[in-house]
Order: structure tokens, then sequence, then C-alpha cells
């Protein structure tokens, strides 16, 4: 599924293995090499800067097959790849590998495609096809804590990097409006709207003890008064069901689109289980013999797809398992035309995985068609001390409270955007601690700010450039960009759509975070050490004007990926 990007750098990482498979296809043309297949390879990005800008790997993948030593390979294919005005040099490095060294041309010439072209960093390798990434997919009976906060920040920063990259995305979350957990609720919010009238009731056992629910059961005595009383308790149960949960969503909603978090679709699992749906997957299962009876229930067949044991799917009682209105609801995004669906899920459903990827091969769909990821437990430090969480003890920290939290020190929208960029600071699968001190914290050591600082420099270098009336306009010459800290920018500039392609294909939005991190580190040492407004030199100055609004542009372009502003002025 996955595929290089074909902008600027893309071609040339494009062209330089087109020249390697066309070396190797001349060298078994003339019986210098013996290989009957070409494997594929990536070209890869040397860890060391002095063994070049790229390198192929395939010498060493051919070694077997040719039966010759992986450096003779690569000493016999340098001699069949032509020399190009984009090469200083190529090499044979280490135990066979292909180093290329671009030429400053190339990096000349990057300058002007990423000023020019408003889509450098993206591609069209998607072809347009339809793929759906669903998350945070929260419990509707309480509030939006800080894990799904994560999971809306990194399931939204994907979706933007499937769309960089050319596929046709869409969002969407899963409502878990059925089951136990919502009469639960219903008893919770019935408890607390009748001590709230003076009526002696006891709160449920394994009720949700959350600040909510008196919230809730408030809001809805100052709309209702005591008309519900009047009502039977199933009456009641049923009505807080129903209300209860429509104002909870609904502030899931508004809670998310206040963190720049929106849905084209918000799925129902009550709507699921009233569809047919599920019928329609049980008889699948059935027909195709991939369930059987046994102890009066019926199991799926999972462990003949991987899963370590068989999954029961209706119970005794002829009612069936959680698992069965997932299954139906994912043969639903199937039905929609969905070639790959993504789903972010919380740490504790890492064993329901093999179960639910079994329940999709089953239905017929490919191995890879459900990717599933697991994004991890988030603790919260302030002060240097944990903050604890619990949903039934009413302990937990929401989203909200975190971002009303720093917006009383910094201002919603920097709240927001340093909350997005500390949940994707690390990996999807490690563990968080988010530093809510540093996150608040206007300076070069909290990294969102270092960032956008980063950019509105840039953008205050074009204001004082226009006050101090220095002609800016007019053909810029790269090639007198010849300092250190110049030609170390312009080849991180060159790393982005890199950092974007792989971003994407290991699903990592962490990587687009640290390689702006690194591009904003680099830009400050340049803007230290290399005057960017010379009046007594306006070609040179030009020359930096267009090395430093290609940062600019990449800043931003970076940023927005992870939906975080790109202010002009901080």
């Amino acid at each position: 599924m996955w595929q290089g990007c074909d902008n600027m750098l893309a071609s040339i990482r494009e062209d330089l293995k087109n020249k390697v498979i066309d070396a190797l296809n001349k060298a078994v043309e003339e019986g210098i090499l013996k290989v009957s297949d070409t494997p594929d390879f990536y070209m890869q990005k040397p860890d060391l800067q002095e063994h070049g800008d790229l390198s192929a790997p395939l010498p060493l993948m051919l070694a077997k097959q040719a039966k010759m030593s992986p450096r003779q390979i690569a000493e016999i294919l340098i001699r069949y790849i032509p020399e190009d005005r984009l090469l200083e040099k190529v090499e044979v490095a280490g135990p066979g590998f292909i180093n290329f060294f671009l030429s400053d041309i190339w990096l000349y010439r990057l300058l002007i495609d990423i000023q020019k072209n408003e889509t450098y960093g993206e591609s069209s390798k998607g072809n347009g096809e339809k793929i759906q990434v669903e998350f945070v997919s929260a419990n509707p009976v309480g509030p939006v804590n800080v894990v799904s906060a994560r999971a809306a920040s990194i399931g939204d920063s994907i979706a933007n990097l499937l769309k960089a990259i050319g596929y046709q995305v869409h969002r969407e979350s899963y409502i878990n409006d059925a089951g136990g957990q919502v009469d639960t609720f219903a008893r919770s919010v019935n408890a607390r709207y009748c001590q709230l009238l003076g009526q002696e009731i006891d709160f449920p056992d394994n009720g949700y003890h959350g600040e909510y629910i008196k919230e809730l059961a408030d809001a809805l005595t100052t709309d209702y008064g005591d008309s519900l009383l009047q009502k039977s308790e199933a009456e009641r149960l049923q009505f807080f069901r129903d209300e209860g949960l429509k104002r909870m969503i609904e502030s899931h909603k508004r809670d998310l689109l206040d963190f720049g978090v929106e849905f084209d679709m918000w799925a129902s699992e009550k709507d699921v289980r009233g569809s047919g749906k599920m019928d329609e997957a049980l008889e699948y299962l059935r027909k195709h013999n991939y369930s059987y009876e046994q102890d009066d229930a019926v199991w799926f067949k999972s462990t003949y797809f991987g899963d370590d044991r068989d999954r029961v799917i209706i119970k005794s009682n002829g009612d069936v398992t959680y698992m069965v209105p997932d299954v139906a609801y994912h043969l639903d995004k199937s039905h929609r035309g969905f070639k790959k669906v993504i789903d972010l899920w919380g740490p504790d459903h890492h064993g329901y995985i093999p179960r639910m990827k079994a329940a999709m091969q089953a239905l017929g769909l490919p191995h890879d068609w459900l990717e599933i990821l697991i994004v991890q437990q988030v603790n919260l430090l302030r002060e240097g001390q944990a903050v604890r969480m619990s949903k039934r003890a009413g302990q937990f920290v929401t989203l909200r409270q975190l971002i009303e939290e720093l917006s009383e020190e910094v201002g919603k929208s920097f709240a927001v955007d340093s909350a997005r960029f500390f949940f994707q600071m690390r990996s999807t699968s490690a563990h968080l601690d988010f530093d809510m001190d540093l996150a608040i914290q206007q300076a070069e050591t909290n990294p969102v700010f270092y960032i956008q600082y980063a950019h509105a420099r840039i953008c205050s270098i074009f204001k004082q450039a226009k006050e101090k009336g220095i002609e800016i306009e007019g053909m810029a010459n790269p090639a007198l960009l010849c300092e250190p800290e110049e030609r170390q920018l312009m080849k991180k500039l060159g790393d982005f759509p890199d950092a974007v392609y792989e971003s994407t294909i290991g699903m990592a939005p962490h990587s687009i975070a640290r390689y702006l991190q690194d591009l904003a580190s680099i830009f400050h040492s340049f803007y230290n050490k290399c005057k960017v407004l010379d009046a007594d030199n306006i070609e040179l100055t030009k020359a930096r004007i267009l090395l430093v609004d290609c940062v600019r542009i990449v800043l931003r372009k970076g940023l927005s990926i992870l939906g975080i502003s790109a202010p002009e002025s901080m």
C-alpha cells in the first residue's frame, strides 16, 4: 500500500533508485552479474552526514543470488551509473552500500521548488483511495479524558498525514451507547437527580461518582424541575439513558471541536445493534463454517486465523457478546468502500486485537485491511507529581479541565497548541508523561513554543525589511548561501518529504514533531550566526530571504499536519 512521495526529493530518490536498477540491468545484460530477480529496495538516508545524502542497500540484498560479496556487486554497479549534475559523487561504503552525495545544484533547486510548489512535502501516491481513521470512540458515560485527548491529537494528525500523500480520508468516532455501562450511567444520574430533590435513594454501588454526574443531574433539575419524579422508575431511567447520553455526546463534540478535532461521522453502537448488521455478520460466519455450537453457545473459530483461542459470539442465554456489534460495525465499513481501516484503541484493548483481526479475515477482508494502534496511557504531572485518574471515583482529569487550566496561564489558543503537541511528542505505543508546568512555559524549553517562535521570527524578518525599506523582491541567487549553517538548513528542508512519508507509513506523528524541533533548532542557530537583512549586501539578503521563507513554509506545513497553529507574532 505505502509508497514514496512524488515531490522533488522523492523525484531524486526515485531517480537514483532507477539509476541503480538500470545499472543492474546493464550489468546482467553484459553477463557481469548473474541475477534473475531484482528485489524491491528503499533508498535510505544514512545516519551519518559523511556517508552521503541517500544510500542504496541493493548490493547486500543481491549477494546470495549473485554468489558474490555485496561490496563486489556495489563496485560493479557504480561503473554503470552515469554522471549527473545533481550528483557530487557516488561511492561504495561499508559492506556494500552505494552512497550518493547530492550536489549544490540540487540544494539550490530545492529552495525554488519549495517556494513555488504549494504542495511541497505532499504526493498523490494514495491515488484518492478511501481510507478511514476511527479514533477517540470514548464511552459517552463520562467526559473526554486525557487518554482520549491524546488519541484525538494522534488520530487527527494521522488523518492529515494520509491526506498529504493522496488518500481520501474519512474521520470517524464510534459511540458505545449500548450495554451495561449505559444502564449504570442512567442509575447514577437518577440517584443524583432524586437526591437533589430531597428524595432518599441509595447511590448504586458500581455507579459513576464523578462531579459531571452531579452537574448533569443539576442541569436536568433546572430544565425539568421535579416533573421526572412523576414517571415510573423504569420510565425515568430510560429518559436518563436517552437524554443523559445525548447531552454527554454533545459535550464530547464541543470539547473535541474546541480542541481542533472534527469528525466526518459519529457512528452509534445502538444503531448498529438495531440495523440488522449483526445478523448479517453472524450469518456470514455460519455460512462459511467459521462458527459452531458448543455448551449451548455459539463460538467463532478465531484460532483458524491465528488467535490463541476461539471466542464466544452468542452466549447460552441468547445474547451476543460485545464482539459481535464491533464485527458488524467493521463489516459496514467495508461495505462503505474503505480500502483500509485504521483504528486507534485505548491501552486496555490490546488483547482484543487478534480476535478482531481474525474476524475481518473470516469476513473475507485482506489481513492488513484493519490496522489497530494502541494509544498508551497519559500520566499528567503537576509540580512533578502525578495527577490521579479514576472515572468512577471522579478523580480523573478531563480534556476540558486540562485546557482550561493551561489557558489560565497562556490563553486558549496556545493551550490547545501546546496540549496537542505534547500528546504527540512520543510514539503512540509509549506511555506519556505530560508535564503541565512545561506546557505553559513560553520559552525555548517548551518545544512547541520553540517551533512557533521560529515561524514568528521569520515573519518578523519580513516585517522589518518592509519597515527599513530593504528591497527583497526579485530573483535570488541561492549560490550565495555558502555558510555551513545555511547548507545544513537547506539539507534539513530537503528532509521534509522524507519525514512526511516515514511518519505516514509508520503512523507516527511524533516523527513530524521531532523533525520540526530539529528544523527550528537549526534555524535559530543560523539566525544567530548569519545576518539576514543587510542593506549593504542586497544580493545576499535576497538569498537568505529565500532560505528563511522556505523554512517558514515548511514549519507552517509541519505544524498544520499536527493540527497546530503557526503564529506570525509571539
